[in-house]
């Protein structure tokens, strides 16, 4: 008789270890014993964020908030010559005539739509760059002509809200930011603006409706928060209130925006008066060993010191103040660091502004890196408030890096804060724009580590085109995110080698061999 035997009661008891082995490591297990990915990133990296429903473009693996957005649109190629010469013009900080030539324009040249479309994103980014010099009241019109040109445009809406709102332009219906919110769902500043309109017809039910919506798809901006906040205890305020009042009717839609509190998203900005007419001054180049200042009489304002080198001028002053405040309220945002106290500028109101725009060189010139002071030359600086503003804002972030810095350590890498500074200003240079049509070929990155100032003139825009590209590839792989605590390893002292196998995760021989295989640098110019 063979004999058999009976595991039934071993397979159960199998089993159940199965089912407690499992239970355990899903419900009971302790998180401190399996750390996750979270655990496992640096100590100094951002909060893990909720994926939000849409990714960018181009940037799968950066989430939105990492990436600073843009105002100004993407051209492509012009569909008509005349196009592609007004684009010329805004690209080399020609806005004068950039505007003129599109004026000018005859309704046979915009009678397609291409055309149109290309025509509308031309007056958006005029009117991006006029904003820094001369305020929403000059941008605006700009803004306008681009929404007619192109009615479906998001973008284009989005600016003209913006330009609106600070301006409490009547215009800024809620018909209109109705249609604004259609084209741009996913941005919750047209619904706070519109809650904020609705509030002041009394509709405190719709405008209730849209803070929701603005709560829903702005979790991470502080600015917006802060704003709906406001408009939130208003609403909150006015419906106890109205318990004891008879309910307010509807005002007419035109009717003018309240003034806002100072904790609003965007600040309002002091507009410029118009743009005075173009008279050139005489040529005298001034660089900073030539601006010795004489005693001076700060004066202080929220963000920044006015020191003068002769004669005080408080109307430049205003204008001035007013270009740097758009700095000061766009750049560190984008950049990711506050100045913890004033910028000193310093204005010589007796040397005239006169100096090579073509590359930020004479802007780099005249800033003080040893104290971090902004220098201005004011005689004609408003002439061309294009040039004047590109000036400025260059030597602001500078300032802002000087600010950053700490004590004693090494400075950065030439190729990289001037790269960063042009990125961040979002400022056109012509002399760049000509050597990257010209197709001249880039330097090295090993020659652009410490001062210029012994390069040949005829280098000099090479090598600014040369910082761009590489920061720009630096950001567009690595995400601005990694270039910021990059920058920060570095204002700490560390090494550029030490700084990018810790940020990066490679070292600064292989990002030179990545960058030499894309844009491939004339070796010819290659510094000992």
């Amino acid at each position: 008789m063979e004999y058999r035997r009976d595991i039934s009661f071993t397979l159960k008891l199998l089993a159940l270890g199965l089912v407690l082995f499992v239970g355990y490591q899903g419900w009971l297990k302790p998180t401190y014993l399996s750390p996750g990915p979270a655990s496992r990133q640096p100590l100094d990296s951002p909060p893990v964020q909720p994926v939000p429903d849409f990714t960018l473009p181009g940037t799968p693996d950066n989430p939105p908030w990492d990436v600073p957005q843009t105002r100004l649109m993407s051209l492509g190629r012009a569909p008509l010559e005349a196009l592609d010469l007004i684009r010329d013009d805004v690209e080399r900080g020609n806005y004068r005539e950039a505007e003129r030539r599109l004026r000018t324009l005859s309704r046979k040249q915009l009678g397609k739509a291409r055309a149109n479309q290309f025509v509308a994103a031309l007056w958006n980014n005029l009117g991006v760059q006029q904003e820094k010099f001369g305020g929403s009241a000059l941008s605006v019109k700009a803004f306008k002509k681009a929404v007619e040109s192109d009615p479906a445009s998001p973008l284009a809406h989005m600016n003209l809200t913006q330009a609106y709102w600070e301006l409490r332009d009547p215009s800024m219906t809620p018909q209109f930011l109705d249609r604004v919110i259609r084209l741009n769902p996913a941005d919750p500043f047209p619904h706070l603006a519109l809650a904020e309109l609705l509030l002041e017809k009394g509709d405190r039910t719709s405008a209730r409706a849209h803070l929701n919506l603005a709560q829903a798809q702005a979790p991470y901006d502080l600015h917006l928060q802060s704003y709906r906040a406001t408009l939130v205890a208003r609403a909150g305020t006015e419906n106890q209130a109205q318990r004891q009042t008879v309910a307010l009717a509807p005002s007419d839609p035109s009717i003018a925006i309240s003034t806002r509190s100072s904790s609003d998203i965007r600040q309002v900005r002091i507009p410029s008066p118009p743009m005075p007419p173009a008279n050139p001054p005489a040529p005298s180049i001034v660089t900073q060993e030539e601006l010795q200042p004489k005693p001076f009489a700060p004066r202080d304002t929220t963000h920044f010191v006015v020191q003068f080198d002769g004669p005080d001028d408080q109307v430049t002053w205003v204008r001035i103040r007013a270009m740097l405040e758009y700095a000061y309220e766009e750049i560190p945002q984008r950049f990711g660091h506050v100045p913890a106290g004033p910028i000193t500028v310093v204005l010589h109101t007796g040397q005239k502004f006169s100096g090579q725009g073509g590359v930020p060189d004479w802007a780099d010139k005249l800033f003080d890196s040893r104290s971090g002071s902004i220098h201005l030359p004011t005689q004609g600086a408003l002439d061309d408030l294009a040039l004047f503003s590109r000036v400025a804002r260059h030597q602001f972030v500078h300032a802002l890096f000087h600010e950053q810095a700490t004590n004693g350590s090494a400075a950065p890498p030439t190729w990289l804060v001037e790269g960063l500074a042009i990125h961040l200003t979002e400022d056109p240079w012509p002399d760049m724009e000509d050597s990257r049509e010209q197709n001249s070929p880039l330097l090295p990155l090993s020659s652009l580590h410490g001062s210029w100032a012994q390069l040949p003139t005829t280098s000099v825009p090479a090598a600014y085109l040369t910082a761009t590209a590489a920061t720009q590839h630096l950001i567009e792989r690595y995400s601005m995110y990694s270039v910021r605590q990059l920058m920060n390893q570095l204002m700490a002292g560390q090494t550029l080698e030490a700084a990018m196998q810790q940020k990066l995760s490679l070292s600064y021989e292989q990002f030179q061999l990545q960058w030499a295989k894309i844009h491939k640098p004339h070796v010819g110019e290659r510094s000992s």
